[in-house]
């Protein structure tokens, strides 16, 4: 396969589900979108054949540059609540379940946020996550249970587990 398909390829796929994490994690659409950008542009100097699983890495590069760049911005934007609407239909269901989920997510510390994301929107293990975010391995395991702990207080903890899996 070229280069050029491959890239392709890649960002085909991979772009859309960056996207998303990194709005799912930083709650704002345009810094999401730079930081995802960001991510490929570090993926094409890195090259393809050097980087082993380029959804990881595109997402723990995302997800610093993230990071990076709300540090320098060093303000919170208030973020709104999401009402659920009573639904009349699964479409509607789902959408308002995703709705509520990233209400959920946004509510998180950001720690928390990126660890609950790499583990399950792009199944990281625990080391991976440790080695991507630069913390230690049982940090991670406590991080999560945290963040799964701050889920389950808002009932959230099941339609996470259904999210991650579609």
């Amino acid at each position: 396969m070229a280069v050029d398909a491959r890239w392709r390829e890649l960002y085909d796929r991979e772009y859309p589900r960056l996207l998303r994490a990194l709005l799912a994690i930083g709650g704002n659409g345009d810094a999401a979108e730079d930081a995802a950008q960001e991510a490929f542009i570090k993926a094409f100097r890195q090259g393809l054949d050097r980087i082993d699983r380029p959804a990881a890495w595109l997402l723990t590069v995302g997800s610093r540059q993230l990071f990076r760049d709300r540090r320098r911005v060093r303000r919170e934007e208030a973020l709104p609540e999401v009402e659920p609407a009573s639904p009349a239909t699964p479409f509607e269901t789902a959408v308002a379940d995703r709705a509520e989920l990233l209400a959920a997510l946004r509510k998180l510390p950001e720690r928390q946020r990126a660890v609950v994301v790499a583990r399950f929107y792009y199944d990281l293990s625990y080391e991976e996550i440790a080695r991507a975010f630069d913390i230690k391995s049982g940090t991670v395991g406590a991080t999560l249970s945290q963040a799964l702990g701050n889920l389950r207080q808002w009932s959230l903890a099941s339609k996470l587990a259904r999210e991650a899996m579609q």
